[in-house]
Formats: C-alpha cells, sequence, structure tokens
C-alpha cells in the first residue's frame, strides 16, 4: 500500500499532530474572542471561559504558523507545520 502524504502540526503547549495533507480541518479565520460578534460561533463547547470566532475548513497543507486550529483537544495554535 502506498504512503500516504502527510504533515506534522506542532502547537505553542508542545504536542504535536500528524495528518494526511488532504485531511480538511477547521481553522478559526476571525477570533478568537471573549466577546462574541455577529456571524461568530461558540467554538470553545462548555469550556469556561467561553471563545468566539469565525470558522473555516482548510486542508492540513494549507496549514502556517500562527493559526489557530480546532482539535479534539481544543483550540490550540499552530507553532509550525511541515510535510513529512
Amino acid at each position: 500500500m502506498p504512503k500516504v502524504p502527510s504533515m506534522r502540526i506542532h502547537f505553542s503547549d508542545g504536542t504535536s499532530m500528524d495528518l494526511p495533507e488532504n485531511d480538511s480541518v477547521q481553522i478559526v479565520s476571525a477570533g478568537p474572542s471573549d466577546t462574541p460578534k455577529d456571524g461568530w460561533l461558540k467554538i470553545t463547547g462548555d469550556a469556561t471561559p467561553a471563545l468566539y470566532g469565525k470558522l473555516n475548513k482548510t486542508r492540513a497543507a494549507a496549514l502556517t504558523q500562527g493559526q489557530h486550529m480546532v482539535t479534539f483537544r481544543g483550540v490550540l495554535l499552530i507553532d509550525g507545520a511541515r510535510r513529512i
């Protein structure tokens, strides 16, 4: 079976995640902020303090440093992303 091109994403909390390049992920395109604005969603679920932002979907290959990515661990700041 051929190997799928992957990305290793490093987060500011010291963790990392490997994803296939073509995986779709959610990033925060506006915000995050603790005050809601028109068109923004609550992005932290039931966690407090609540964070709001505008979400977009993008491919894992397009991730860059400084973006906020929505993961199962919450909203994390990307420190770097590279192809592996």
